[in-house]
């Protein structure tokens, strides 16, 4: 899924006749999709994608919850979430271990979605 369009949406499918929109944290059912779907979008490596797809696992969570997991209220979460947002690393580290998640750094290859698979 490696987009670097910024004007790529997440969350509508206006334009395209015969289709709802959808939304995506219907789909964040295991952890096993989550986690896939976060490190899709990583790839991508837009802000503005990465933001909006940890707040669709967090809404699937539970903002206020995992917000409070974090050390965060749930308006500071939202905030640090927008798609204009520069959250610092360490919130965003904060919000995935909430959610039982953990960033891990693999080498380059020439695979499928340009980074090696963890053995």
């Amino acid at each position: 899924m490696q987009h670097h369009d910024d004007e790529y949406k997440l969350d509508t499918l206006d334009g395209v006749e015969g289709l709802d929109d959808l939304d995506v944290v219907d789909s964040l059912t295991s952890d096993l999709a989550i986690a896939a779907y976060i490190n899709d979008v990583i790839s991508s490596g837009n802000q503005a994608l990465i933001n909006e797809a940890v707040k669709n696992v967090i809404r699937a969570r539970g903002m206020a919850a995992v917000a409070e997991e974090a050390g965060l209220t749930r308006e500071g979460a939202y905030k640090a979430l927008r798609p204009s947002s520069k959250p610092r690393f360490e919130t965003i580290a904060s919000l995935l271990d909430a959610l039982g998640l953990a960033i891990q750094v693999v080498p380059k290859t020439s695979t499928n979605n340009g980074y090696a698979q963890a053995a």
